[in-house]
C-alpha cells in the first residue's frame, strides 16, 4: 500500500466524521427546539397552531420540560408579583409610554405610572382565553388601556387643582378600584397603581397653580401665626384666671381651717368646763356623803377613846380653863 492510499483513506474518514458531527448537531438542534421548559414561578399554556386540534389546551402546564411538536407553542405566565412602569423614554431615545388624560376643564395631564399585580395560578387558562396574548402584551396593551380609561373617567369629574394637589391620592385610589374590579374576574389581582414623579401640566397652567398654591401656603402660614398669637394670649389669660382662682380657693381654705380650728377649741373648752364642773359636783357630793357618815358615827365615848388612844402619857405643863381633861376612868 502506498502513501497515497493511506492519505485517501484518511481524507475519506475525516469527511465522514465531519458529516456525522454536522448531522448530529443538526439533529440536536432540531431536538432541542422541540423541548420547551416552564421555569419555577411560572405556569404554561400550550397552544396548537395548526391541524384539527388547533386552539388552546385547557390544562395548564406546571414547572418542567415539555416536548413540543412543530405546530405547538407554549405561552409562559408568571404567578409571582409583577411590576411594570409606563414612562416617557424620549430622553433615552425610547418610546413615550406615559399616560395622558383630561381634567374636568378639558386640560391635558400626563404622567409616568406604575402597576403592581399578580396572577392567580389556576386562572392562567382563563386569562389566555380572554386576551389571547402573552403577559407582556396583556400588561402593555390591555392593562395600560384600562388604567388610561379609568384615569379619564375619574379625572373628568375633578378640577385640575384637585388632580395636581391634595386629591391626587384620591384619584389613584379610584383608578385602582376601577381596574381591580375589571381584572379580578379573570384572575388578575391588582396590588397597586401609582405615579412616578409629578404629573405634567401645560407650562402656563402649572405656573398658575404653583403661584396659587404658594399664595395659599402664605395665607395659611399667616393664619397659623395669628392662631399661635391667640393661643398664647388665651394661655396667659387662662394662667392668670387659674392663679386668681387658686388664690381664692387657698384663702377660703385658710378661713375654713381657722373657723374649724376655733370651733374645735371652743368645743374642747366647753367639754373641759363641763367635765370640771361634773368632777367638782361629784367630789362635793362624795365629801358630803363622807361628812354625813362621819357625823353619824361620832359620839362622846368615841371621841374620849380617840383622845386616850393618841395620848403620850404626859400632862400639860400649863393648865387653864381650856385645858382638856382626860378622864382615865373606865366607863362603867
Amino acid at each position: 500500500m502506498t502513501l497515497d492510499y493511506f492519505t485517501f483513506k484518511f481524507k475519506t474518514y475525516m469527511k465522514n466524521f465531519i458529516l456525522s458531527v454536522i448531522v448530529f448537531i443538526g439533529l440536536a438542534n432540531i431536538f432541542s427546539s422541540c423541548i420547551s421548559t416552564v421555569p419555577a414561578g411560572y405556569r404554561g399554556i400550550k397552544v396548537y397552531m395548526l391541524g384539527n386540534k388547533r386552539g388552546v389546551e385547557q390544562k395548564q402546564l406546571g414547572v418542567g420540560a415539555y416536548f413540543m411538536g412543530f405546530n405547538q407553542r407554549i405561552y409562559k405566565f408568571p404567578v409571582f408579583q409583577q411590576n411594570y412602569v409606563w414612562r416617557n423614554e424620549n430622553d433615552s431615545h425610547g418610546p413615550d409610554n406615559s399616560i395622558s388624560f383630561q381634567s374636568k376643564e378639558g386640560l391635558d395631564v400626563s404622567g409616568d405610572f406604575g402597576i403592581s399585580y399578580s396572577l392567580v395560578a389556576d386562572s392562567v387558562p382563563a386569562i389566555f382565553q380572554k386576551y389571547r396574548r402573552g403577559i407582556e402584551e396583556i400588561t402593555n396593551i390591555f392593562l395600560r388601556n384600562m388604567v388610561r380609561d379609568a384615569l379619564n373617567t375619574t379625572a373628568s369629574h375633578m378640577p385640575i387643582e384637585s388632580i395636581y394637589g391634595v386629591h391626587k391620592r384620591d384619584l389613584l385610589l379610584k383608578v385602582d378600584s376601577m381596574v381591580a374590579r375589571q381584572t379580578k374576574r379573570y384572575g388578575i389581582i391588582i396590588e397597586r397603581i401609582y405615579t412616578i414623579g409629578e404629573l405634567h401640566l401645560p407650562p402656563t397652567i402649572e405656573t398658575a397653580i404653583n403661584a396659587k398654591l404658594e399664595a395659599n401656603q402664605r395665607a395659611q402660614q399667616s393664619q397659623n401665626e395669628v392662631k399661635q398669637v391667640e393661643a398664647e394670649a388665651f394661655k396667659k389669660i387662662a394662667k392668670a384666671k387659674g392663679d386668681a382662682e387658686s388664690r381664692v380657693i387657698e384663702a377660703k381654705a385658710t378661713a375654713d381651717s381657722k373657723v374649724i380650728e376655733a370651733k374645735a377649741e371652743a368645743d374642747a373648752t366647753k367639754i373641759k368646763a363641763e367635765a370640771d364642773a361634773q368632777a367638782t359636783s361629784v367630789n362635793a357630793e362624795a365629801q358630803a356623803i363622807a361628812n354625813k357618815k362621819l357625823s353619824v358615827s361620832l359620839n362622846k365615848e368615841l371621841i374620849q377613846y380617840r383622845s386616850i388612844d393618841r395620848w403620850d402619857g404626859k400632862l400639860p405643863q400649863i393648865s387653864g380653863q381650856n385645858t382638856p381633861f382626860i378622864n382615865l376612868n373606865q366607863p362603867k
